[in-house]
């Protein structure tokens, strides 16, 4: 077995990364070390010029400096488990020329459009309507990611079906990296949880028995409604809404999950914590939201700084 393969299930067996990140991580690499073996260098004895050199090739493609990046963790990676096995000493990727973006702060809704997009849907009538109002409060009442939201099993409710009624408002989600965290769900989301578990029979796939098992049944292979469906059905409440579409996005509810809690002055651990995220510094993107929040207010609103 080679280094790669060696690396590529040291992400499996001991970091646990999802199936998308696997096979990220695996394209990525495949084609930096196609790109080194076209230059007559064994990717396992790089030099800081040939990675320089693929950086230079992948913005001669238009390649984002982002998605540039991500590629060089990727590497970066890789060169780490190669020290860690004693086979190099030094880890090239780290004195790259590394392109350079700006991080852009993440779009989110305000309360008042929040309120736009879902009063559009709330006298919600057929199946469809219901299972889908019932996902876009659970999503901003959660700040699950979308993959998280779609993929909940219906056992991840404690749903008594006699007395039709929740018995706690407590989700326990495996996110990335297998890590289990805590979300609770709002008392609007729990009322539309109530309205449409009765119907979710209606939604499974009598070819495909394991869609029983999902909170958000479908057709598709996996048993479960796809994120692509959900982000394109949620573009249609919001068109309907008479919002605009283009800033509205299942991640778009879960930025606003985040920056409404930080507004209101939840804790930033506590908000990592709900994001699940594993690095506080992912989370610290919002409190630029709520600074240009705060600036905002000052302005408009401090009786010395308003303009005469």
């Amino acid at each position: 077995m080679g280094f790669l393969e060696q690396y590529l299930e040291s992400l499996l067996a001991e970091r646990g990364v999802s199936k998308a990140t696997f096979l990220s991580y695996r394209k990525d690499l495949q084609d930096y070390i196609f790109f080194a073996q076209k230059k007559d260098v064994d990717p396992e004895e790089c030099t800081l010029d040939i990675i320089n050199n693929y950086i230079a090739k992948l913005s001669e493609e238009n390649i984002s400096p982002r998605s540039i990046s991500r590629k060089l963790a990727s590497i970066k990676g890789f060169y780490d488990f190669l020290i860690s096995e004693k086979v190099i000493k030094e880890n090239p990727v780290t004195f790259a020329n590394k392109p350079k973006y700006s991080a852009s702060l993440p779009n989110f809704l305000s309360d008042s459009e929040f309120k736009i997009l879902i009063d559009s849907i709330m006298d919600a009538k057929t199946p469809l309507e219901i299972r889908l109002k019932c996902m876009i409060l659970l999503l901003y009442s959660t700040g699950l990611r979308v993959s998280e939201l779609v993929s909940l099993k219906a056992s991840q409710i404690d749903y008594d079906p006699k007395m039709n009624i929740l018995k706690s408002d407590e989700i326990t989600v495996k996110g990335k990296g297998d890590k289990h965290r805590i979300v609770l769900i709002s008392k609007n989301a729990s009322t539309s949880l109530i309205e449409y578990l009765p119907l979710r029979e209606v939604f499974f796939n009598k070819q495909n028995k394991k869609s029983e098992l999902y909170l958000f049944p479908s057709k598709s292979r996996d048993g479960y409604m796809t994120r692509q469906n959900f982000a394109n059905l949620l573009k249609d409440v919001a068109i309907n809404s008479g919002l605009d579409a283009d800033r509205i996005s299942p991640h778009v509810l879960r930025h606003s999950f985040a920056t409404k809690l930080l507004n209101k002055g939840a804790d930033l651990r506590s908000v990592q914590e709900l994001l699940g995220h594993s690095d506080i510094s992912t989370t610290q993107i919002y409190t630029h939201i709520n600074n240009i929040k705060l600036e905002y207010d000052l302005k408009n609103n401090h009786p010395y700084l308003k303009k005469i």
